[in-house]
């Protein structure tokens, strides 16, 4: 089950597929899967799971339509982060102004009259570097055949009557030895809700959710209950941390009293989201306490608001996880979040059963996207949770159900990220969580990184009992607009040194700021481990290094980029103040080191 997303117009109306268009369509092996299941909800219909064979009958689902909520909402981007007295006067006189994540610069304009407008004017302002209009993002379940019911005996005394049932909890080196750890950070999960009535999440239960909010307008902002018709919030919690408590199901990382989860909605009944509201539910998230961060959505459409909230959410320690989406075997275009920088992106992988979707076991899963956004995959095939109770699948105790899709992968691995803190004294950033999954990954296809499987299958034994990667402190430095965070080098005190890591994926720029006089010669050496480095000095006047001609001419001042293990870079300083050298991964993933030096 994923969540996807399709583009506002300029003008503010929807862009969206023709989902209807993508129903159901026959498979060999008696298997036939609809691409738009239940988006907006479902009927599930199942034979009996006790006389399911191998190849069992599919369910069958029923949509009930989508519904976008209005665009009368513009996101603005400032390239600093002023207080709300500062931002109201920016946009005075275009309408009302409200908090998405000032900590980012980013804001909610409520157009008082045209909004395309509005949107001419507010880009004019000081210092506003984006208007854009939200970006609209809808669930979408697969179908999944019902597994078999062939009960393997746990190896660990956990007593949940369904875990024999979780074959991804006996496969993949997950024991109860990678829980007893705590207390785990707080994992939020952004998507329909969370049924705190079901019996896995209610009674002393309850005590294990923190923070429940809701980011939909005119709602009750505490009333998180799982209002979506799939279940696809309570769902995707189930698999991340439903309790161990000796009912139902477990999840990866057991939620306790001590080891909390946090439901933010931000998906509308009919599972449509807008990106303002998801970015305001991070906002929340982190502010909050969140250091995990599962949103199971994606769709296409780039923002910059978006991009920014997440460096802000990065470099407050909250890793982000996202599910990369279900169109690997159609048109597999780049689906955000999972596609934005210092974002996870999960794809599915297979169980132990051949299937359509699943013709090697334990390989990525034929549906999964396959493309720059995977950075590792996880098991996303017959998973089995819990679900309001009216979605209860055939054969199975009230309140569970079995999913299929990356939105299903993605709670698994904030899971064991969740596992991988706790294990290192809950002291990791973000970085090092996500290089730790990424490298302790088992690899599925090409050595290295490839687009199917990314890194490879996540193995929760191997991440959480190996020691953690050093960190790359200087993060987040991607852009000019992040490196106020860091303390500006200075060539009065003689050459300086950098060390740190690039990768092509998660992390392909590294910006440097540092003082200059007028009339030195600034020289850059850098040697780089493996891949392919590029190296560029930019003006004091950029914004940023994003690529453009534009920017390119008349901010950059020097680039170079060869093939080799050594680029050396020499620009003459124009005036006395700041250049920015950037060290970008070309190819590859990378250690370097970078010497600079100016002299007259």
């Amino acid at each position: 089950m994923d969540m996807w997303r399709s583009a506002i117009s300029r003008t503010g109306a929807a862009s969206r597929r023709d989902l209807s268009g993508r129903g159901s369509r026959a498979r060999t092996g008696r298997f036939m899967r609809a691409r738009v299941l239940a988006a907006a909800g479902t009927a599930l219909v199942a034979a009996s799971a006790a006389a399911a064979p191998a190849w069992s009958a599919p369910r069958t689902t029923l949509s009930f339509g989508t519904m976008v909520r209005g665009t009368d909402v513009l996101v603005v981007t400032f390239a600093d982060t002023p207080s709300a007295s500062v931002a109201r006067n920016r946009l005075d006189g275009l309408g009302r102004v409200s908090a998405i994540a000032p900590g980012a610069g980013v804001w909610r304009l409520r157009p008082a009259g045209d909004g395309p407008a509005a949107r001419r004017v507010a880009l004019g302002r000081p210092g506003v570097r984006a208007v854009e209009w939200p970006l609209s993002s809808r669930t979408q379940a697969r179908e999944a055949e019902v597994p078999p019911l062939s009960p393997i005996a746990p190896a660990t005394p956990i007593t949940d009557p369904l875990r024999p049932q979780q074959w991804w909890l006996n496969t993949d080196g997950w024991s109860d030895d990678l829980i007893g750890r705590e207390p785990r950070p707080i994992i939020a999960v952004l998507d329909s809700g969370l049924d705190m009535t079901h019996p896995e999440w209610s009674g002393a239960n309850a005590a294990a959710i923190v923070g429940a909010r809701t980011m939909i307008p005119n709602r009750n902002p505490i009333a998180a209950g799982d209002w979506g018709r799939t279940g696809h919030g309570t769902h995707v919690m189930g698999i991340a941390a439903a309790p161990a408590d000796g009912v139902g199901v477990v999840g990866v990382a057991p939620a306790t009293a001590q080891s909390q989860v946090m439901p933010v909605q931000v998906a509308d009944r009919y599972g449509e989201f807008r990106d303002d509201d998801v970015m305001a539910g991070i906002r929340w998230a982190v502010d909050n306490g969140a250091k995990v961060i599962n949103i199971s959505a994606g769709g296409t459409g780039h923002l910059v608001a978006f991009q920014r909230t997440i460096y802000w959410a990065t470099r407050r320690g909250a890793l982000i996880v996202a599910a990369v989406g279900n169109e690997g075997d159609v048109d597999n275009p780049l689906l955000y979040p999972a596609a934005y920088r210092r974002v996870l992106g999960v794809g599915a992988q297979c169980g132990p059963r051949r299937s359509v979707d699943c013709p090697a076991p334990y390989g990525p899963a034929v549906f999964s996207q396959r493309n720059a956004s995977v950075d590792v995959i996880a098991p996303g095939i017959d998973m089995l949770s819990t679900v309001p109770s009216p979605l209860t699948d055939a054969g199975l105790p009230d309140g569970y159900a079995y999913r299929d899709g990356t939105s299903m992968a993605a709670p698994y691995v904030a899971g064991v990220a969740a596992l991988v803190q706790a294990a290192h004294g809950n002291r990791l950033t973000p970085y090092q969580v996500m290089r730790q999954i990424e490298r302790t990954a088992d690899d599925r296809g090409p050595r290295g990184r490839d687009n199917r499987s990314g890194w490879g299958s996540v193995n929760a034994a191997r991440a959480v009992t190996t020691p953690a990667p050093a960190d790359d402190p200087s993060e987040v430095n991607d852009d000019i607009g992040y490196v106020r965070w860091l303390s500006r080098l200075s060539q009065d005190d003689g050459p300086v040194t950098v060390q740190a890591d690039l990768d092509r994926f998660d992390d392909p720029s590294d910006v440097q700021p540092v003082r200059v006089r007028k009339g030195q010669r600034v020289r850059v050496v850098a040697t780089n481990s493996a891949g392919r480095l590029g190296l560029a000095i930019w003006g004091p006047r950029t914004r940023t290094v994003q690529v453009s001609r534009a920017n390119v001419r008349r901010n950059r001042l020097g680039y170079v980029g060869k093939p080799g293990r050594r680029q050396v870079l020499v620009v003459r300083a124009r005036r006395t103040g700041l250049v920015y050298v950037e060290a970008k991964a070309l190819k590859g993933t990378m250690a370097y080191r970078m010497r600079i030096t100016a002299r007259r």
